[in-house]
């Protein structure tokens, strides 16, 4: 009867130590991946766009148990853990588990999956990921860049959003209280609308190629770029009037919030600090298949900024509390 006991108390100390061996490693899993994505940030925002500080950001990552936070709305109470800070900011942190649902900090709740966003609630900025394992079991990859380098990626897109609420963020909720669409409104509306419409589409993808095939070679060809922009004004006078006349506005808007940010994540893919891959490569991973129209033509808009000005001339403008949308940024520059 004791040797019985004496097994099961074994067995019992072996499960606990198993598990609080898991655990460490899900904590040192966030540890580190926090650790490379917050410094993936830091070395663009710093050596590149010139900005030294970060507005304030609640964070909720999260794994296939456990949520990581610095919101007390997304973990009340849950146990300390060690993280990281960034930059300025001096975070907080808590677990817990999540049981296949988040508290997000604006108090609703999600399901468990693969996300990435930044969103606000009562005017504070908060960012929502999965940590790197999370898309890895997802079988996220990609070939030009590989997972790590690809998520660091989707994290520098999605942040530079959680940047933007004082300008892009308010502007947002405007057009959501007073325009009003037969798609959800998002980044992805213009699609949503016109994505079935072949005349549309061919118009796009022509403007697309022209802006693409302007910084293929290291002189800017500006004879394709105006034919890209001129692309653009055809397209949305065309299908821009009536009731979709305020299309004009929304796209150029969302073409530039996310150019921005897909632009972030090729920076950070070039810098020798950072990814440190050719640039070719760079381009192909972050355009992914050109799936998402605003990212993908957003992207090739700030390509063509990029030939024209340092990205310091204009960052703390988009960063702070200007919206001023990207064609009018390289006519700008342009002249």
């Amino acid at each position: 009867m004791k040797r019985a006991i004496y097994f099961f108390i074994f067995l019992l100390l072996v499960q606990t130590a198993s598990a609080q061996n898991e655990e460490a490693k899900r904590d040192l899993a966030f540890l580190k991946g926090t650790k490379d994505w917050f410094a993936a940030w830091q070395l663009i925002s710093s050596e590149v766009f010139k900005i030294n500080t970060v507005k304030p950001v609640q964070f909720v990552f999260f794994d296939d148990q456990y949520v990581y936070s610095t919101s007390t709305i997304t973990i009340p109470k849950g146990s300390s853990v060690k993280g990281n800070n960034l930059m300025n900011l001096k975070l907080t942190w808590k677990k817990s588990l999540h049981h296949d649902t988040l508290t997000l900090p604006d108090q609703t709740k999600v399901p468990v999956g693969l996300m990435s966003f930044a969103s606000e609630a009562n005017g504070n900025a908060f960012f929502v990921m999965p940590l790197l394992n999370f898309w890895q079991r997802a079988g996220v990859t990609s070939k030009e860049l590989s997972t790590e380098k690809l998520v660091t990626g989707v994290f520098l897109h999605e942040f530079s959003h959680a940047q933007q609420m004082q300008n892009f963020g308010k502007k947002i909720s405007s057009y959501e209280n007073t325009i009003h669409f037969e798609a959800p409104f998002s980044d992805d509306i213009v699609q949503h609308l016109f994505g079935k419409n072949e005349t549309y589409v061919n118009l796009f993808k022509e403007e697309v190629s022209f802006l693409y095939s302007s910084v293929k070679e290291e002189k800017l060809d500006w004879a394709l770029v105006n034919k890209a922009l001129e692309a653009m004004q055809n397209r949305q006078q065309i299908f821009f009037k009536d009731k979709f006349v305020a299309l004009k506005e929304i796209d150029h808007f969302f073409l530039t919030m996310e150019g921005l940010g897909q632009y972030t994540m090729y920076l950070w893919l070039i810098h020798p600090k950072g990814g440190n891959i050719t640039v070719p490569n760079a381009i192909i991973g972050v355009r992914r298949g050109s799936k998402w129209w605003s990212q993908d033509e957003g992207f090739g808009l700030f390509l063509v900024l990029d030939r024209l000005t340092a990205p310091s001339t204009w960052a703390t403008g988009l960063f702070g509390n200007r919206t001023e949308d990207a064609v009018s940024l390289i006519k700008r520059f342009g002249k």
